[in-house]
Order: C-alpha cells, then structure tokens, then sequence
C-alpha cells in the first residue's frame, strides 16, 4: 500500500489565524503552517513515498509530509518519541501545522523519528 499524499489547505481557517496570533514563541510552528504547502509539493511527497516498501500488512502508511513535519518538530522542541505521539493529540501548535485541529485520534501509532528512522535505514 502506497502512503497518500497530503494536500492541506494553503490559506488559513478563522481557527488557524486567532491560533497563529496566539504564538508569541516557537515561530517554526508558524513558519511551517504557513508554508508546508510549498515545501512539500508533489514532486517532493513523490520522493518521499518511494522510500514506502509496498506492503499490505501493517497499519495504513502516514502521509509522508507529514511525517517529515513531526520529525522536524520532534527535533525543534527537543520532544521525546512519546510527547510527539502524546502532542498530535492535545498540542494545539503541532495540530496547527499538521493540519489536525481539535482531532480525537492521535496522527501518529508510533513515534515519528523512529518510523522515520525506520524509512530512510532499509536494507
């Protein structure tokens, strides 16, 4: 199974501008909500699912913007693998940028740098 690729809103919703008004620190989260959209074209999303070996055991692949944009986080805010599974869930900022606002499901099963990891070191 093929990861999808994700297409979220360029332009922000009504929610997403009074939360960006609200960071007063942590400008990456911002910056990243602002631009994912062009960081992570087609092209790019493209390469990024050709490192999914294709598999039909397993949970549903994760976007893999997505994904990048959890690791960049995880390294940004120094979070621990569980405080990233834990933040998609109740972490306003991380949902800003994920685009999962106000989810009841956390975005990721397992911590993004592992999965990450997992990825990039195949044999």
């Amino acid at each position: 199974m093929q990861p999808p690729f994700w297409q979220p809103p360029a332009n922000l919703s009504a929610q997403e501008e009074q939360l960006v008004t609200r960071i007063r620190h942590a400008k990456l989260f911002v910056f990243l909500r602002h631009h994912r959209h062009e960081l992570f074209d087609e092209s790019f999303q493209q390469e990024l699912a050709n490192l999914y070996q294709p598999s039909k055991r397993g949970h549903p692949p994760i976007a893999p913007a997505q994904l990048a944009l959890a690791v960049i986080l995880q390294a940004y805010t120094g979070a621990s693998d569980d405080e990233v599974v834990e933040t998609t869930l109740m972490g306003r900022r991380r949902q800003l940028v994920l685009g999962c606002l106000d989810t009841d499901q956390p975005s990721f099963t397992e911590a993004p740098r592992t999965k990450a990891f997992t990825l990039t070191h195949k044999s």
